[in-house]
């Protein structure tokens, strides 16, 4: 399982920067392809570069990590331990010193959800910058109570074999729940 990594697509070498923008892919994604039509691999059809031209003072970047649903394409880390091991990478980027936005895709809306809660219930100041500068977060297709898909890959993993992701994924799925509680609740997040 490899690390995960934040890919600069535009603008964070500018250090009068006013914000930063992190994409987030979901299952069986990838900081590049969840973000570009299918078969087609280039910057003129790869959307997080056209917002990159449209705000140049904006630092874009793309947020890739392992996470795939079956075993036997790789295995993967649950969603609480991938939160802390983000948050530890985005810290080393300085992300949370500027206003932040997050455009996050099924269940990368999920672990954006999971990283913010980590960072306020530790006492890392630098994690708690991150929630302090997030004025936002667009989920797209994010279930944010569970999948009934995810319900039934875990009734075929016999055969494919789900990881832990599918089965964090499961509808009404305890702690998919606590954590949309949490963060409806949270002033700080909501």
């Amino acid at each position: 399982m490899s690390d995960p990594e934040l890919i600069e697509i535009s603008g964070s070498h500018n250090p009068e920067r006013m914000g930063d923008v992190i994409f987030v892919h979901g299952l069986g994604g990838s900081a590049r392809s969840t973000w570009h039509p299918k078969d087609i691999d280039n910057d003129d059809n790869f959307w997080p570069a056209w917002l990159g031209e449209d705000l140049p003072d904006v630092a874009i970047w793309s947020l890739g990590y392992e996470v795939e649903p079956f075993r036997w394409k790789g295995d993967t880390m649950p969603l609480v331990d991938r939160a802390t091991n983000i948050l530890a990478l985005l810290d080393t980027y300085d992300i949370g010193a500027r206003p932040l936005i997050f455009i996050t895709h099924s269940l990368g809306g999920l672990l954006v959800k999971q990283m913010l809660r980590h960072a306020l219930d530790f006492a890392n100041p630098r994690w708690q910058a991150i929630v302090e500068q997030t004025k936002g977060i667009v989920f797209l297709s994010t279930p944010h109570s569970g999948s009934d898909l995810a319900s039934w890959m875990e009734y075929i993993s016999g055969i494919l074999g789900a990881t832990v992701s599918i089965e964090e994924l499961k509808a009404n799925h305890s702690r998919l729940r606590e954590l949309n509680l949490v963060y409806r609740n949270q002033q700080r997040l909501s």
